[in-house]
């Protein structure tokens, strides 16, 4: 789910290493190079070169926290029939859009013979070899990438604290969850605060991931106990399949893990094969992700939210099943903050200004970001206490431009005006897969927008009723 790359290096050297190119002023040559001898994989010296099979383990891991307990309401909004088609269709989508992002990145690195650009600045040279009007956007390309990761960051953090406030309500049986959200508060500032480095974040990381596993068991076992879901074979609303889109795009895109492979792989061709990571493992992961979401519906029938809160909370099992996603996801929390505020100390510190901030000045940023960022995300949580349409909202809101409308049109504008292939193949594949995601960002946020509104009202006309 995350969407972030580090941009590590601003100035590259070319093939003639007395030569650099500054990212942020480069762009392509006005006809495209078809082929030539350089190979930006044979250039890459990864700092910290992960193996083959820790790119088949980081990609598959990212998929089995709290995202895959939304599918089943994804399922559910669509049908037992038309549910797990569309999240195989968007699962396949989305394989073939990380596949094209890297072709994208790796094609400028190419055609300007640099070892590696980052997605940011890889976007703004693509859109700026484009036609007029995506010239216009390209000059702003790197800020909007920015933006965007950095809204999906915070609305990923988002529904983690949503999660796991929820999670201890319904431990503690308290009647809403501000009472959780104050309890939890200074935990998660505690542990944004003094998990500072990558290093120690990824160790408590993989705890969450073996949490994660245990309670997916408990999970997979009261599937089976006593189903008992009414089940729609296909939702007659067609409003629902944005919703639908929206979560699934939040919980089957991994953009940023995609890009952090890239970099961290000594030969980064095997994310692309044929039968490489990115398709093998996202094959795998949509078709295990698929049936769980329609053995979810199955079990339990239409749902608010995530699948933990349709279990029979009178279980000891089911308690024990929630309370290890609590564990989990608080410990995940860190990993996903971190990206958030490595992208505010990123643009600040990468601006095309005479005088750059110092590291000190950096650090200090980051010192006030960090507690700032975490009372966001519970500002956000505290106005917005609903899971499954703010899930479907954010998938809606940056998952379809980051991960489907941006790489195409990055390959749209390499390939223009005269390389789109055979009745030009490349150019109306990429106009669908743009206006497929665009309908859905505009569609799906006005959809997503107005069932919380709704929620949020029925909410306080509840609680106004209670109170009297």
């Amino acid at each position: 789910m995350a969407a972030f790359e580090a941009v590590s290096r601003i100035t590259l050297p070319t093939l003639n290493e007395d030569e650099v190119i500054d990212v942020r002023h480069a762009t392509l040559p006005p006809e495209r190079a078809l082929l030539n001898d350089y190979n930006p994989a044979d250039h890459r010296n990864p700092r910290n070169p992960i193996k083959l099979w820790m790119a088949h383990f980081n990609l598959l891991r990212t998929f089995f926290g709290a995202g895959i307990l939304g599918l089943p309401l994804a399922v559910s909004q669509a049908g037992i029939i038309l549910g797990p088609i569309m999240t195989m269709s968007l699962g396949l989508l989305i394989m073939h859009m990380h596949a094209t992002l890297l072709w994208c990145l790796n094609d400028i690195c190419r055609q300007l013979k640099i070892p590696n650009i980052s997605y940011r600045y890889g976007f703004r040279i693509a859109l700026l070899h484009g036609p007029s009007f995506c010239r216009k956007i390209g000059q702003y390309g790197p800020t909007i990438i920015a933006i965007f990761m950095l809204l999906s960051q915070l609305g990923i953090c988002t529904v983690f604290v949503i999660f796991t406030t929820d999670s201890l309500r319904d431990i503690m049986d308290w009647p809403t969850s501000r009472p959780a959200m104050a309890v939890l508060f200074l935990p998660y500032l505690f542990l944004e605060y003094f998990m500072k480095t990558l290093k120690v974040i990824s160790y408590i990381s993989m705890m969450g991931t073996l949490f994660n596993f245990v309670g997916l068991i408990f999970v997979v076992y009261h599937i089976f106990l006593a189903p008992h879901g009414v089940l729609i074979y296909a939702a007659k609303n067609y409003l629902n399949f944005f919703f639908v889109i929206g979560t699934c795009l939040f919980n089957l895109s991994a953009v940023g893990v995609v890009l952090s492979l890239d970099k961290a792989l000594k030969d980064p061709t095997v994310l692309t094969k044929p039968f490489g990571v990115i398709r093998f493992e996202m094959v795998i992961i949509t078709i295990i992700l698929t049936i769980f979401g329609a053995l979810g519906y199955w079990a339990f029938g239409t749902m608010e939210e995530n699948v933990l809160r349709s279990l029979p909370f009178d279980d000891d099992t089911a308690m024990v099943a929630i309370g290890i996603y609590l564990v989990s996801i608080a410990f995940a929390y860190p990993i996903q903050c971190y990206p958030a505020i490595q992208i505010v100390i990123e643009i600040i510190k990468n601006r095309d200004v005479p005088d750059p901030p110092s590291n000190t000045t950096l650090k200090k940023i980051e010192y006030i970001a960090r507690p700032i960022f975490v009372l966001a995300t519970f500002i956000v949580c505290y106005f917005i206490p609903i899971q499954g349409a703010f899930v479907a909202f954010v998938g809606n809101l940056c998952t379809t431009l980051i991960a489907l409308v941006f790489p195409a049109l990055m390959e749209a504008c390499i390939l223009y005006p005269n390389h789109f292939g055979k009745y030009k193949i490349y150019l109306i594949k990429d106009i669908i897969i743009i206006t497929f995601g665009l309908t859905a960002w505009l569609l799906g946020v006005a959809l997503c927008g107005d069932l919380i509104y709704i929620r949020i009202l029925t909410m306080n006309a509840i609680n106004n009723y209670m109170e009297y």
